[in-house]
């Protein structure tokens, strides 16, 4: 059964790939421009992301094709060479605009020859991914630290002392700058450094009391989807809240979490990529967010939310 899934796969991959995936539901208008996105995988967060591109370039002349690298489950790995195929048949295209939606598939976008024009989106760490002599287009999912700061200022008014979980290696320029901005905002980061995560029980325990709250970010030494849950019931049985940047911290019971609607981002990126073909002019910008607000466990937290 394995066997044979893998063959329909990589069938499929083929498939797709001589088409220039020209699949209906995805070529969304014949028109003045033609765009090629190409997709890291088949999953939700990126399904919704060109759903969003869909529905952002409806009332423009846009002729776009979507190529998927990867299916659902996201173990499999293209042959070095499919994806010297795939490389080939996109530069073959020649479109306007080379969207990438998705880590690999801005790996596979960037490194396309010089002078063609390209746009990434949903890619959490563009700088660390993408070679240094590129030029960096798109939306990355990092929220800028600042802006973070301050929704946490606003969040609640008795969140004053907030423990930041990291992993210098990871994120010190991240604590840098949260420390900057917590000046302007009238917060205290404090920094709960650990290198490794058998670390992480007696960081916490040695500053329970130091602290109104523990923030949570991305970082590869600290977050599991164990040590997420484990910190959140360790936080609220010693009257702390969790912060931290997705739905899944809100449903495992943190106070507080930055959001994505990806439909949203694909929206924001529909519009980014008509100014780019209309002015060919191109930069980074942050994602589009929400905050979210877990008002039972805040209140069960006696934390005071802010107006």
């Amino acid at each position: 059964m394995i066997k044979k899934t893998n063959i329909v796969l990589f069938l499929s991959i083929i498939l797709f790939t001589a088409l220039s995936f020209s699949l209906d539901s995805y070529v969304y208008a014949a028109g003045d421009y033609q765009v090629t996105v190409v997709v890291s995988q088949r999953i939700k967060p990126y399904m919704s992301v060109l759903e969003g591109m869909k529905q952002g370039w409806s009332t423009h002349k846009i002729s776009a094709e979507v190529v998927f690298l990867l299916g659902s489950g996201g173990r499999d790995n293209l042959e070095k060479a499919e994806k010297g195929r795939i490389t080939e048949q996109l530069i073959k295209d020649r479109p306007d605009l080379y969207v990438a939606v998705g880590p690999e598939a801005a790996q596979m976008v960037w490194g396309l020859p010089a002078g063609l024009a390209r746009l990434y989106t949903a890619v959490l760490s563009p700088d660390d991914l993408l070679p240094d002599h590129s030029v960096h287009c798109g939306i990355s999912l990092r929220i800028p630290v600042h802006r973070q700061v301050r929704e946490l200022s606003m969040a609640f008014t008795n969140l004053k002392r907030i423990g930041l979980l990291f992993d210098k290696r990871n994120n010190r320029g991240f604590y840098e700058k949260a420390v900057a901005a917590s000046r302007q905002y009238g917060l205290e980061i404090i920094p709960l450094q650990v290198q490794s995560r058998d670390r992480i029980g007696r960081v916490l325990n040695e500053n329970w009391q130091n602290i109104d709250g523990i923030w949570l970010i991305p970082d590869r030494t600290v977050i599991s989807e164990k040590i997420i849950q484990h910190i959140i019931k360790q936080g609220i049985y010693n009257n702390k809240g969790v912060i931290g940047y997705n739905s899944y911290f809100i449903r495992s019971g943190a106070a507080f979490s930055f959001d994505f609607d990806y439909t949203a981002l694909g929206r924001q990126t529909a519009r980014k990529s008509l100014a780019y073909l209309e002015t060919r002019q191109c930069r980074i910008e942050p994602p589009e967010f929400k905050t979210v607000i877990n008002h039972n466990v805040a209140d069960k937290l006696g934390l005071e939310k802010g107006e």
